[in-house]
């Protein structure tokens, strides 16, 4: 069973790597490190343990930025209202065609 779960983690790893959308990427990413994790632990492999726990904060970290950028307005491409009156457009244009 042991050898099946570092089996899973790798799959999920290599999957992960292939990921075009960075969310997708860092969620297999996750997955893998949480398998990898789980079949270091039962073979006592405690640097790759320190390694996956390492790899695991990263990904959710950006996982929480990406999903924050996701859910931030976008600005819009509106043009910026018009704050002078007509008289002082009117006045404005004609200082430029005289000049």
């Amino acid at each position: 069973m042991t050898a099946v779960v570092g089996w899973i983690g790798s799959v999920l790893c290599v999957s992960s790597i292939l990921q075009k959308n960075q969310l997708r990427f860092r969620a297999l990413n996750l997955a893998a490190c949480v398998a990898m994790i789980t079949f270091n632990v039962a073979n006592a492999t405690w640097s790759m343990v320190a390694l996956n726990v390492v790899v695991a904060a990263i990904n959710i970290r950006q996982i929480a930025i990406l999903r924050r950028a996701e859910s931030a307005p976008v600005p819009s491409a509106a043009p910026a209202p018009v704050t002078a009156g007509a008289g002082e457009l009117e006045e404005a244009s004609r200082e430029l065609v005289a000049a």
